[in-house]
């Protein structure tokens, strides 16, 4: 039977389905907001196959920063959300992870509604695809060095990224909570309910098996692929994450159950 209401967020929002639990506190001062891509929205099952499409707020004492600028056709959702999250502060930065319109799309919305935002990481292709900000607008970070964006008691840093989806991505990490932002790494779609939207992947509950998941990652089939695998390994033992908070999948908040998506990223990049 046709569905009234799935075919009004069709008309309102495409595919992409705002996030019922946003804006969800994930830790101290950092904010998931987004919504669902809607690969197959069909009346005629009671589960839905989602791919995330998060951007993440992180709050300081002095500044505001967001991760990713978001997909246009959340904004109508995401633009409430990031308002509530705010609680009346202005929002000073954005790191877009890299130039895709899930990541950096509403960058031009975001700077209507803040005109003094500045946008911070590799910038170096912006200006074409969003003309109307002004070149003050941008406060671009040096090649192969990491950026360091002071929020007041707590540092945000902006890496490169070990798995790209665009030779310009970047990666984020907030000292404050060791969170780790990486962008389309960790990143799957997967059959689940409606209520399973905007859950961390503790609360889903057992991890499901790799067989059941398509991994969307970019780097699946790296050729050096445990090398990077080691290289983050690594990484994730310099910076003491705790979090992780990806652009495309759900956020792990043990990152020790990071090892389930490393695993089934083997079996999909040898042809598993």
């Amino acid at each position: 039977m046709p569905d009234p209401e799935l075919d009004e967020l069709r008309a309102l929002y495409g595919e992409y389905l705002p996030g019922p639990r946003f804006p969800k506190a994930v830790a101290d001062g950092v904010y998931w907001l987004g919504g669902c891509s809607a690969i197959a929205l069909d009346e005629t099952v009671p589960d839905l196959r989602h791919s995330q499409c998060n951007c993440y707020l992180v709050v300081g004492e002095d500044k505001t920063l967001l991760v990713d600028a978001g997909h246009p056709a959340l904004w109508h959702g995401l633009r409430p959300a990031l308002h509530e999250a705010l609680a009346g502060r202005p929002l000073d930065y954005v790191m877009p992870t890299h130039a895709e319109i899930p990541h950096a799309g509403a960058l031009t919305l975001l700077h209507r509604e803040w005109p003094e935002l500045r946008v911070v990481g590799n910038t170096q292709d912006y200006h074409l695809f969003h003309p109307e900000l002004p070149d003050s607008a941008y406060l671009p970070m040096r090649r192969g060095q990491r950026q360091s964006i002071d929020l007041g008691g707590r540092r945000f840093d902006v890496l490169a990224a070990l798995f790209k989806d665009l030779g310009s991505t970047v990666w984020g990490f907030d000292h404050g909570t060791r969170t780790l932002f990486p962008a389309d790494a960790f990143a799957c779609m997967h059959w689940h309910s409606k209520e399973h939207c905007g859950l961390t992947l503790e609360e889903i509950g057992p991890d499901p098996e790799p067989s059941n998941v398509h991994f969307i990652v970019s780097g699946a089939q790296c050729r050096n692929l445990d090398r990077k695998l080691h290289e983050f390994d690594v990484l994730v033992t310099e910076l003491d994450v705790r979090i992780l908070a990806p652009a495309h999948g759900t956020v792990i908040t043990d990152p020790r159950r990071a090892r389930w998506f490393l695993d089934g990223l083997r079996q999909v990049s040898a042809g598993v």
